[in-house]
């Protein structure tokens, strides 16, 4: 560590009070030109590579949660961007406040209003977002060098550092999935809104540092980092991010005449909110409830420190076989020794950051690198009951060990004096990081190559190859050949599935659709094991869709070999038997089993108390209440009807929702 000294990686360890006060003229002229003109020649280069790179990603499809908030969601389909249609796009998520992301909502609306359900034009829409975000990782990087270089910093060099970590971090693999996984949006704003928030805060502290005005760009970061809330909770990390920056990039800054307002901004802007936010979950103890997973709070606080190694490990080291969108195939930690690498990550982790934290003012860049990707790991990779590994976690939170490969690369090793070996060296692993990144974006490109690859990288994943069954399955139905072997494929995918783990729904489901494409009953055997498991297995949103009970309910109204009546009703009778249910999951259930006794069944009376139970469950959607209106006017039964369109003119959230809803009480007032 001994080499790292001086502007090459530590900043001045004793720095004059009057740091910026004794800047020569050159740099005093610097300071005055605005930071976003600061640019460098490679930029427009790096931004062309990341479009190209890109750009066969973008004919790629919708997948899995882009149906909930786009593909399937009728109120974020807006026509226009007329006020109301916006609102109606703004107020579009399923969820409360403040998990309903309202801002990433209605860029989805504006996308819809301009250009359809084209998948295209969403991930465009991402593309470009990740380019200004890019933009801003240029911006944020110059600020972090001129903050820790002071006085000797040369702003060639914070430009090609800048570059240097914007390249890097544009054309990484790691963030595949977050472009183009469109739904991601969410997390690329809440991003964007951080790094605009640091770079206002950056911005200003140097100001201040520097005698100038800087109170506004400082005051301006707290609102910014709201609009990026507004998009994903992430973006409450700002408090803690800023403590990261004042304790090691920052920390030799003075802030002149000013201290009395910074002593107010760290209060009001680091340690109230920090403190709130303790309060706040301690006094809340339900955000900590992992009835619905498949693991404890321990065993995923012991999960997350190897998890997070993985990530490290990913973002200097990208192996394409093991990423990917689903990641159930990585064993939980369920002690110290269980598995022996847990105890060695836990130990790694306290010490890595006891090391910062011990080096904050000899080595600010190598504390702010640890600090600042672990902070922003702090709500996605602790103690709430998220799932385990997501890819996009890492888009804010790279930032830092991406910034402190960069330095090493191109500031550090002048010091070292091997700086063309370590430009030549970095330059190499950039082209490769590309090259590694041009290959996930094909498999992006279309849904059979995400697919079927991520079932071969991830074969001990029951979601990956549940997922190659279905796309298997599928093609029977447009096979007029090679049935069997088509079908033995998405058998051998299942079996897979069922041997890493015999409780997955989704896989027993999928050998029951099997069975009914090649025009055969299952067998009894598997319907048994499906039962079974839905009375009394872990039924959480990881484990079984519930679109798999509307897809049955709609097969029985198929002219195909259907399910036997007592077992379609088994199937659903062991479901609801289950108590671990989410609401929104046991609602689902409840309207499927109301739409196979109301169309298939023909049994209103019976469809009835389901339908009440979709509505009771989940009283929010216009849809659930539309569905019991309409069973009660086919029982006759006007007054309740009339009440239970009261119901869905108040859940109506677009014009579209109230005109139905008034066309139908109409009818009954002309029946009458």
């Amino acid at each position: 560590m001994s080499h790292f000294t001086g502007d090459d990686f530590s900043g001045p360890r004793s720095p004059p009070t009057s740091l910026f006060a004794v800047i020569s003229s050159r740099h005093k002229k610097q300071a005055r030109v605005p930071f976003l003109k600061a640019f460098h020649w490679t930029m427009p280069l790096v931004l062309a590579a990341t479009l190209f790179v890109y750009a066969n990603g973008l004919e790629g499809p919708f997948l899995f949660d882009d149906s909930a908030h786009i593909t399937q969601n009728q109120w974020v389909k807006i026509e226009s961007l007329s006020w109301d249609n916006l609102v109606q796009a703004w107020n579009s998520s399923f969820s409360a406040f403040p998990t309903n992301r309202p801002l990433a909502q209605l860029s989805f609306g504006i996308n819809h209003a301009l250009a359809g359900l084209s998948p295209w034009a969403f991930k465009a829409t991402n593309l470009a977002i990740h380019l200004l975000t890019g933009l801003l990782v240029f911006v944020l990087s110059q600020l972090i060098y001129r903050a820790v270089a002071g006085e000797a910093a040369d702003p060639r060099r914070g430009r090609l550092l800048a570059a240097a970590t914007a390249a890097v971090w544009l054309l990484h693999p790691l963030h595949v999935s977050t472009v183009l996984y469109t739904v991601q949006r969410m997390a690329q704003l809440s991003s964007l809104g951080l790094l605009a928030a640091l770079s206002c805060y950056f911005w200003g502290r140097i100001r201040i540092a520097e005698g100038r005005p800087g109170a506004l760009w400082i005051l301006a970061s707290a609102p910014i980092a709201m609009l990026g809330f507004l998009a994903k909770e992430n973006a409450a990390l700002l408090p803690l991010l800023l403590l990261v920056s004042e304790i090691t990039v920052l920390q030799n800054l003075p802030t002149k005449g000013r201290s009395g307002f910074m002593r107010t901004v760290w209060i009001l802007f680091i340690a109230v909110p920090l403190l709130a936010s303790f309060a706040y979950f301690a006094t809340h103890p339900g955000y900590l409830n992992f009835d619905g997973r498949p693991f404890t709070l321990e065993e995923r606080v012991l999960t997350q420190a190897r998890v997070l190694w993985l990530y490290l490990q990913w973002l200097f080291v990208p192996d394409i076989t093991a990423m990917g969108l689903f990641h159930d195939d990585l064993r939980l930690s369920t002690g110290l020794a269980s598995p022996p690498s847990t105890a060695i990550a836990v130990f790694a982790l306290l010490g890595i950051t006891l090391a910062a934290l011990s080096l904050r003012r000899k080595t600010p860049v190598f504390a702010f690198a640890v600090l600042f990707f672990l902070a922003a790991h702090a709500l996605e990779s602790s103690v709430f009951p998220l799932e385990i590994v997501f890819e996009h976690r890492n888009y804010l939170a790279s930032l830092g060990p991406l910034f402190l490969f960069a330095y090493l690369v191109t500031i550090a090793s002048q010091r070292m004096k091997v700086r063309s070996l370590a430009m030549t060296l970095g330059t190499l692993l950039l082209l490769s990081y590309s090259a590694v990144t041009y290959i996930r974006v094909n498999n992006w490109s279309s849904y059979n190559s995400f697919i079927l690859s991520s079932a071969e990288n991830h074969p001990n994943s029951p979601r990956s190859n549940f997922m190659a069954a279905q796309l298997t399955i599928s093609a029977l139905s447009n096979s007029e050949g090679g049935r069997e072997e088509l079908a033995d494929a998405a058998r051998t995918f299942l079996n897979r599935g069922l041997e890493v783990d015999p409780r997955c729904l989704n896989c027993l489901f999928a050998l029951i659709v099997l069975e009914l494409h090649l025009d055969r009953q299952p067998n009894a055997a598997i319907l048994r094991q499906l039962t079974d498991t839905l009375r009394v297995g872990d039924v959480g949103p990881t484990k079984v869709s519930i679109s798999q009970f509307s897809f049955l309910v709609n097969w029985q109204r198929s002219d195909a070999v259907k399910l036997r009546k007592e077992d379609l009703e088994a199937i659903f009778e062991a479901a609801l038997a289950n108590p671990a249910w989410n609401n929104t999951g046991r609602a689902g259930i409840e309207t499927a089993y109301r739409e196979y006794y109301e169309f298939v069944a023909k049994d209103l009376e019976a469809a009835l108390p389901h339908a009440q139970a979709a509505v009771r469950l989940w009283p929010e959607p216009w849809k659930y209440r539309m569905n019991l209106a309409r069973l009660l006017l086919k029982l006759g039964r006007t007054g309740e009807a009339l009440a239970a369109l009261d119901g869905a003119a108040r859940a109506a959230d677009n014009e579209a929702q109230q005109a139905e809803t008034e066309e139908v009480r109409a009818g009954i007032g002309r029946d009458l």
